[in-house]
């Protein structure tokens, strides 16, 4: 009995982590962002983020100059926020 038990525990744990295998985890990444100038600014940046697959949230702050994107790295790329940052308006390094 206790032969079953266990192997009922061993292939349930293999399908619930082949059930999450079709997401990835959570990543947070800070994303340096120039050209923000105010609260609209930063309105902007976080709708578009948001239309992106796989964001779960977005914070920017036009006064720090970041922005800060939590999401799900089997749905989206960094490239990916770094392209729809760039193609708001706003810019990735000073200058």
């Amino acid at each position: 009995m206790k032969t079953i038990t266990i192997l009922l525990a061993f292939f349930g744990a293999i399908t619930l982590f082949a059930g999450n295998a079709e997401t990835g985890k959570l990543k947070t990444t800070v994303i340096p962002t120039y050209g923000m100038h105010c609260s609209g600014c930063e309105e902007t940046l976080n709708t578009e983020l948001q239309k992106l697959d796989g964001v779960k949230s977005v914070k920017a702050d036009h006064v720090k100059k970041i922005v800060t994107v939590k999401y799900d790295d089997k749905k989206v790329t960094l490239e990916q926020l770094k392209a729809a940052i760039v193609n708001a308006g706003y810019k990735l390094s000073e200058g």
